[in-house]
């Protein structure tokens, strides 16, 4: 019986071509692989041709599934092309590793991240010497221990900065026989773990005693030749013996929790990572391009290349081609490699084809280094209802997964763009967040915009909500009823709401409203009133386009007002700046939702309620600015009470901390006004005018905040209406009278603004 161990270096062009060299070779009776148990009976969908890499084996907990391991698949990984061999030769397969039931478990018990990548090890370290193997004593390692990479440590004294490059040049370029080339490999790693390796992952040490165990089945049933594909480290132990009572101390008393798997489509950046998602692939551009052009001189890739900076207007001439070829030929010959890498390609392209120039080879990361590929799983393999709903939704759709963002502008009085905006509405409330809804530059309400970018990890969350039905729509109801069981604040309920209407989630919408209505009964947090008001009025407004009924919404809206107006007053009083702060935001958000809604009777009770704001002298005076603003925007009072309540605001008998925040709260953001309203721009000129030097140094800061939110074009508006024009108003009369400075007396008054605005004249 012959067993050949196949040491890889996971995803690597060289070591897959090397596979099935080696492969041809030998012809196996049996091929095990490194990976899930688990995962075996899901290998024969990879012969579909509606199979196409990246992909993914994706193992997770069912009854978490955001407990979950990922297995990625490129063409170029050995692993898959050893798959593909033995289900194109009718040879069979197997993952032989610790099980996930167990390696899961471990991770459960441990502390860690939730979702981990293939080769995601604990970082325990035990030292196992010869003598060990015989006697069956493990013992934990207190002495100092090597966390740096073998394949980094060889490359160090063969003279490589770079363990990748030294790999890349002694093993995936090479031309010798892959036999000879693994044995090679096999002696390394066995040389490195007797002798500056000892000490050694418990994590691995336990997944070489399944991967041992995995190869004497196979020779108990009878399999003359057997072929192992595994990572180079682990290679050695696999030929190793140890006691049985070494092993079973090994393995013992292992974890063991339920797990399933399915396949899933993988993205080309999600292979960069080399945890959680990923699969520490520097750069699967060029990995790609090394499998499918292995006797490329530089001249494909540079021509590429070449290709990439045209399209972004930069001229490459066939002639820099040429010379970057030639150039990377000779870097070759001095550094005596066997064939140019990736940095020989980068160093010609940034000579030749740019002069030295660094930053536009940033344009090369997406689409040439890292690739746009997304993977395609064929639609009979095994995956949950829900999956399969997302699947024929998607198809009819006509949306398409994608690595690379994209905007779509759908119209919804068109029946297939409604639909997709639902659809994505469905996820987003699922927390599938593919879609994102962002500004159209169109005023109409049947516009929407939206900006779609697909992440692999969104799988997961799909898989998580499988419990909670068959189909998305399903899923979101039954998720939304388990929501509103729990404690829920009023402000998350209309947000649900809102979220359920643009879903055309209707089976909700009753028991989110008969919950609103025993939530905002109790409430008395007007914040949380006014938060809930604007999602609110947008299901009104805007839900006659999704064919929603409004009746029970203007029930819930009712009441949620009247008692914000109830309220509203009591909460701005005894407050600080900073709650001042953000309850204007909120009655600005208010005012703008209302009238968005423009209902006479709301927008009536609501300036009432603004105008009494203004007259009771307990607000906060930033609010009481800023309500006296809305005030006179909306025509609530008129030139001489603004500047009356200005006056009196402004009035040298109050102090001056008060005057600040009340003219603040005025004129944030009103620059317009200051331009063109020549009885505020008086007033606050007479104020101003009016402190003395420590009064004005003193409150500085706070005007400079002020006028610090204007645009520059407004600023110097302003000086130069300072340095020119003062409007002198008689407040008696509507009319109003101008006349030019005397600009040896405005010159202090010049300076101070000019100091104010941070301006120079």
């Amino acid at each position: 019986m012959a067993t050949h161990i196949l040491g890889i270096r996971h995803h690597g062009p060289g070591s897959a071509r090397h596979v099935v060299d080696a492969l041809k070779q030998v012809n196996p009776d049996i091929i095990l692989i490194e990976g899930p148990p688990e995962a075996e009976a899901i290998l024969s969908w990879a012969k579909s041709p509606q199979m196409k890499p990246p992909v993914a084996i994706l193992v997770y907990v069912p009854d978490n599934p955001h407990r979950a391991v990922f297995y990625p698949f490129v063409e170029y990984s050995p692993e898959w092309q050893a798959i593909q061999f033995g289900l194109q030769n009718n040879i069979p397969i197997r993952f032989a590793d610790m099980p996930l039931t167990h390696s899961m478990g471990l991770r459960q018990n441990s502390v860690g991240e939730d979702v981990v990548s293939d080769h995601e090890e604990e970082s325990t370290h035990y030292k196992i010497n010869n003598e060990d193997k015989s006697s069956g004593s493990i013992q934990e390692d207190s002495s100092e221990v090597f966390y740096g990479n073998p394949i980094q440590y060889l490359a160090n004294i063969a003279g490589y900065e770079d363990g990748e490059q030294w790999w890349e040049q002694h093993f995936e370029l090479s031309r010798e026989d892959p036999l000879l080339l693994f044995e090679t490999i096999k002696k390394a790693m066995k040389v490195l773990r007797e002798k500056s390796f000892q000490d050694i992952k418990i994590n691995d040490l336990q997944r070489e005693v399944f991967m041992r165990r995995a190869i004497t089945k196979a020779r108990n049933e009878k399999y003359d030749s057997i072929a192992f594909i595994c990572g180079a480290w682990h290679a050695p132990a696999l030929e190793e013996t140890y006691k049985p009572s070494v092993e079973k101390e090994l393995i013992k008393d292992l974890p063991k929790i339920k797990v399933d798997t399915t396949w899933i489509p993988w993205t080309n950046d999600r292979l960069m990572f080399e945890n959680g998602y990923g699969a520490g692939i520097g750069s699967p551009g060029w990995y790609q391009h090394q499998w499918n052009q292995p006797n490329d001189d530089g001249t494909f890739w540079l021509t590429k290349t070449a290709h990439v900076f045209r399209k972004e207007n930069i001229d490459i001439s066939s002639a820099h081609i040429i010379e970057a070829v030639k150039l990377v030929k000779a870097l070759c010959m001095i550094r005596n490699l066997n064939k140019p890498g990736l940095n020989e390609m980068q160093e010609a392209t940034r000579t030749v084809m740019l002069m030295g120039d660094s930053l536009p080879m940033i344009l090369l990361k997406k689409e040439l280094y890292v690739g746009n590929n997304i993977g395609q799983i064929p639609d009979e393999a095994p995956k949950s209802p829900l999956q399969l709903d997302f699947d024929k939704k998607i198809r009819y759709l006509r949306l398409k997964l994608s690595e690379e963002e994209q905007i779509i502008t759908l119209d919804l009085r068109k029946p297939l763009d409604i639909q997709k905006s639902m659809f994505l509405n469905q996820l987003n409330l699922l927390n599938i967040n593919w879609g994102e809804l962002i500004t159209t530059q169109s005023k109409g309400t049947f516009k929407e915009q939206w900006r779609l970018y697909w992440q692999p990890q969104m799988m997961i969350e799909l898989i998580a909500k499988s419990s909670f039905g068959n189909t998305i729509k399903q899923a979101c109801f039954f998720y939304i009823k388990e929501i509103i069981n729990k404690d829920i604040d009023i402000v998350s309920l209309s947000q649900l709401l809102q979220k359920s209407i643009a879903s055309d989630i209707h089976e909700s919408i009753d028991t989110l409203l008969k919950k609103m209505d025993e939530v905002s009964a109790n409430s008395v947090d007007v914040k949380a009133l006014m938060q809930t008001l604007l999602p609110l009025v947008d299901v009104l407004k805007y839900g006659d386009v999704r064919k929603t009924n409004q009746e029970k919404v203007k029930v819930i809206l009712d009441v949620i007002f009247y008692r914000l107006l109830i309220n509203l007053s009591v909460n701005c009083m005894n407050i600080d700046y900073d709650q001042a702060v953000e309850t204007v935001q909120l009655i600005l958000q208010c005012n703008k939702a209302l009238l968005m809604l423009d209902n006479p009777d709301y927008l009536n009770e609501w300036y009432n309620q603004i105008k009494f704001m203004c007259e009771n002298s307990s607000v906060h005076p930033y609010i009481l600015g800023s309500c006296h603003k809305l005030a006179y925007e909306n025509n609530v009072l008129d030139k001489n009470q603004i500047a009356k309540s200005f006056s009196q605001a402004l009035s040298l008998n109050n102090i001056a901390e008060y005057s600040v925040y009340w003219i603040e709260g005025f004129l944030n953001n009103a620059a317009v006004i200051l331009l063109f309203d020549e009885v505020i721009w008086s007033v606050v000129f007479d104020w101003v005018e009016s402190l003395d030097e420590n009064e004005f140094i003193a409150l500085l800061p706070i005007l400079r905040r002020t006028f610090s939110v204007y645009e520059k074009a407004e600023k110097e508006k302003l000086a130069q209406k300072v340095k020119y024009v003062r409007k002198e108003v008689d407040f008696s009369h509507d009319e109003e009278k101008g006349v030019l400075f005397n600009e040896n007396l405005a010159l202090p008054i010049i300076k101070t603004f000019s100091e104010l605005l941070g301006l120079k004249l």
